[in-house]
């Protein structure tokens, strides 16, 4: 549950069922974030159509967006969101002892030293983005990332950074029992 009403699943009609019907496809399963939208099935749509664009393939692997996710959520607070994507990391074979790591002290995780440099990336823009400088994308580029996995290193540390404000604004739980 979270601090705003919210419409479960099987309650739901129109627009919104339509969008939990994608996430329980897409997931398996509703997860307590989407049900935040109930007051907006627009925006649940284009949320979805938003996160789909970048789920989707790109330079950067899903491995590499879900260290960015937890490691962004994890320093956000975010309970739900850095149980959800620490679950993804796992699921894609990602060491849980890494995982562990990322989503308590995403600063301290153990990482190879390129991944290292994406996750201090994306923790300076969360923490300070008004910090950022050229030298932090020229770091990057000395890991032998491009401009475009730079620029998705960026959007996707920019997007969690969204959902985990939208989520701590509404008091988003993490789910009871999160699937193995």
């Amino acid at each position: 549950m979270s601090w705003i009403a919210e419409v479960h699943e099987s309650a739901a009609e129109g627009r919104l069922k339509e969008c939990y019907e994608r996430v329980t496809r897409a997931l398996g399963r509703m997860i307590p974030f989407y049900r935040v939208f109930t007051p907006s099935p627009r925006l649940l749509g284009a949320h979805l159509e938003f996160y789909g664009a970048l789920g989707g393939p790109g330079v950067l692997s899903k491995l590499r967006r879900e260290y960015i996710a937890t490691a962004v959520s994890a320093e956000n607070g975010c309970a739900h969101c850095t149980q959800l994507h620490g679950g993804f990391l796992r699921a894609l074979g990602a060491d849980p002892t890494l995982v562990h790591g990322l989503a308590t002290d995403p600063a301290g995780a153990l990482l190879p030293s390129a991944d290292r440099a994406i996750v201090d990336y994306a923790l300076k823009l969360t923490r300070a983005p008004r910090a950022m400088t050229r030298a932090d994308v020229e770091a990057l580029r000395g890991h032998g990332f491009s401009d475009a996995e730079i620029f998705e290193i960026a959007f996707t540390t920019a997007y969690f950074n969204y959902t985990n404000r939208v989520a701590e604004g509404l008091g988003v739980e993490p789910e009871r029992e999160a699937p193995a």
